[in-house]
């Protein structure tokens, strides 16, 4: 029986992030498995103070009864699947994460508090904008108006304090060390237009983890909406 594949979505969006993605992979790849994170679609708000922990925690919760999975996360959820992946090798068979870091800079870590306080304030319109530029290409946004209006309706049907509380927990995440313990297979992806955090993370994954294949893609930050295919094509290689 195949490990079902376990998908976690980007900060402000939800398991329908990943609709593009299923519909490309190939049918050898077997169940997907999608859940909402903590503070997004239909999963109940993080804690005051939360951490990845407590989202990696909820994610657990609720994978654990299929037995072994293979784990993906992007961003955010890339850094809840090196939390997981590395506390349970026993479910976790391979690991994928992408457009994602250990650690964010001393400037993304202030960002991400600055941008709860204001998401507090203003509400998540303050972010659509910015999020948007991050994660797609100039011709994405003009071509492909209508996938990139239904990531905007997610973000703005979001709950501004799940959101504002997940930012907190990206500003203190740190996964340096629990990731060098990652005894699974590990895929890294980026987009090759990706900002320069994601860019030099990916660069020190490649070296420190051992067993570590390093995929380049198109696009930004949301490689994996952006470009679907070259995304499921990547993952079903290394599954495979």
């Amino acid at each position: 029986m195949r490990a079902p594949l376990v998908l976690l979505h980007p900060l402000g969006v939800d398991h329908r992030f990943w609709n593009r993605v299923v519909e490309a992979l190939p049918g050898h790849v077997g169940e997907v498995v999608v859940p909402d994170l903590l503070g997004h679609g239909s999963a109940p708000l993080p804690p005051q103070s939360a951490t990845i922990d407590d989202f990696a925690d909820a994610v657990e919760a609720g994978i654990d009864r299929h037995g072994q999975v293979h784990l993906v996360g992007v961003s955010l959820g890339g850094l809840v699947a090196q939390v997981l992946a590395a506390r349970r090798p026993d479910l976790v068979k391979r690991l994928v994460v992408a457009d994602t870091v250990a650690v964010y800079p001393d400037a993304m870590r202030a960002m991400w508090r600055d941008r709860a306080a204001t998401v507090r304030r203003e509400g998540i319109e303050a972010f659509v904008e910015p999020t948007e530029a991050l994660w797609f290409s100039q011709a994405f946004r003009r071509d492909e108006a209508d996938a990139v209006a239904r990531v905007r309706r997610v973000l703005l049907d979001g709950d501004p304090e799940g959101y504002a509380r997940t930012c907190e927990a990206l500003a203190d995440a740190d996964t340096t060390d629990a990731v060098r313990s990652v005894a699974a297979p590990v895929l890294v992806a980026c987009g090759e237009d990706d900002a320069p955090p994601f860019l030099q993370a990916t660069q020190w994954f490649s070296t420190a983890l051992p067993a570590v294949t390093v995929a380049w893609l198109p696009g930004g930050h949301a490689t994996a909406y952006e470009h679907p295919k070259s995304f499921a094509d990547a993952v079903a290689d290394f599954l495979s």
